[in-house]
């Protein structure tokens, strides 16, 4: 049986992780959204929304670095229950604006800079392919926090990724889609700070 200083040990070290992870994937986010907006001359609407995603997920990682930063100082301090609601509100963070924004957000700027047919559909089958697989092989954080939901809201949001996809290359409804679908994602987060991994 581990005693509690490895245990406090591998705490850190997981924090230490996710530290370095959400770090890396802000770096990558900023880096990929400062190229993007450089490339451009005047916004439509068609690139703004792509880019207002990647800015909010921008802070998703960003903002969660910072909370698992406390729940390292937390954990150095004993104070495991406190880290652990960190670390909650970290993972919640991360999965929900930094990565679902980022994931959902490629496949619109990939249409956005390519008229290539062959490059935007490749682009959003990966995308959405890989968050499909990802979200039902029992990983994500959604199931976690809504094991007896997250098959719909996985569904939703893989859903919401090609109507936002169709509405962009059609040109129909695509703000109001892009701000139902903020709003799915923002409310999805709420309601997972709200309550505990079941």
């Amino acid at each position: 049986m581990a005693s509690r200083s490895e245990n406090l040990g591998l705490r850190q070290t997981q924090v230490q992780t996710y530290v370095s992870f959400t770090s890396f994937m802000t770096a990558v986010v900023v880096f990929f959204t400062g190229l993007l907006i450089t490339q451009f001359n005047t916004y439509d609407i068609s690139i703004k929304v792509p880019i207002s995603f990647l800015i909010f997920s921008i802070f998703g990682f960003l903002y969660s670095t910072l909370i698992y930063t406390n729940a390292a100082e937390e954990i150095s301090r004993k104070r495991i229950e406190r880290a652990k609601k960190s670390i909650l509100l970290g993972d919640i963070m991360s999965e929900y604006i930094g990565v679902y924004l980022l994931v959902l957000s490629i496949p619109l700027v990939i249409s956005v800079i390519t008229p290539d047919e062959f490059l935007r559909l490749i682009t959003l089958l990966a995308s959405l392919g890989g968050f499909a697989l990802y979200q039902f092989s029992h990983f994500s954080m959604i199931e976690r926090h809504f094991r007896n939901s997250y098959h719909l809201f996985s569904a939703a949001l893989i859903a919401m990724g090609i109507a936002l996809f169709a509405a962009q290359s059609y040109g129909i409804y695509f703000v109001e889609l892009s701000a139902l679908f903020l709003l799915f994602i923002f409310g999805l987060t709420y309601i997972a700070t709200k309550k505990k991994a079941e």
